[in-house]
């Protein structure tokens, strides 16, 4: 009994073997590559929208609409071209990254799993802010980002769905987290990869990292257990920021 359960865990621990319709593979030092050069060309592409609103003479302090509906459709395609960028470099394309058609039924599971998940982080937050006091940067952030008309909602409700879900799991899971599974194996792969989703998130609000290092081992779970679908994934990330927008907007941030 000792010896299947040290194998079991042996194999959860074993680089992946990618069958041949996932080849070519890459590894740590391309997801590493990749995530870096995410991270700095998102501070350059916010750092610059910001100026040019400001500029434009868009008041920044008190901002006449959620900063959002400007900020997301730039940062979510400047993550798209970069990560295109280096799928291509590491000699794949768009259709090896796990963009597979699912049906209705996982459509609505995956849904409930994105409720289930932002009840999850809430809690975390929530733990956490008893611990350290409230944190007012959560307030300007939520300045910035929840809509505060019905037409507002709608729009931010469609980049989530069709924007930050596709290409945030494309990047995250598809590609930071495939490379580190194939180097490190599924566990390893998975808390890395979560690990760097939680930082990435800190460019928002620092103590964002750890609810959402929760909810990178979520979606990398999900990930892992699909069978390495992204479309899956993709519509349970951008249900559950819809949701939150929708809660927010109807209740506050």
């Amino acid at each position: 009994m000792n010896s299947k359960v040290n194998k079991v865990a042996q194999e959860a621990d074993t680089p992946i073997h990618v069958e041949t319709s996932d080849k070519p593979r890459w590894g740590a030092k391309y997801a590493f590559l990749c995530y870096l050069t995410v991270a700095v060309g998102v501070l350059i592409v916010a750092a610059s929208t910001g100026l040019l609103l400001r500029f434009s003479g868009f008041n920044l302090a008190e901002p006449p609409y959620p900063i959002s509906l400007v900020s997301i459709p730039v940062n979510e395609i400047s993550i798209l071209l970069m990560t295109l960028a280096f799928i291509k470099r590491s000699g794949a394309n768009i259709g090896q990254m796990g963009f597979k058609r699912i049906s209705a039924a996982a459509v609505l599971k995956m849904t409930i799993l994105g409720a289930a998940l932002l009840l999850l982080t809430a809690t975390v937050g929530a733990t956490q802010n008893a611990i350290l006091g409230h944190d007012p940067a959560e307030q300007i952030f939520a300045k910035f980002v929840v809509p505060r008309t019905q037409i507002q909602l709608v729009f931010l409700v469609i980049f989530a769905m069709v924007l930050v879900g596709p290409i945030e799991e494309l990047f995250a899971r598809a590609y930071i987290q495939k490379g580190l599974e194939n180097h490190f194996g599924r566990v390893k792969g998975l808390l890395l990869a979560s690990l760097l989703f939680g930082m990435l998130h800190a460019l928002n609000v620092v103590r964002a990292i750890i609810p959402t290092f929760v909810a990178g081992l979520f979606l990398g779970y999900i990930w892992q257990k699909t069978g390495r679908n992204t479309t899956s994934v993709a519509v349970l990330h951008g249900a559950y920021d819809s949701i939150a927008l929708m809660l927010a907007f109807l209740f506050g941030a």
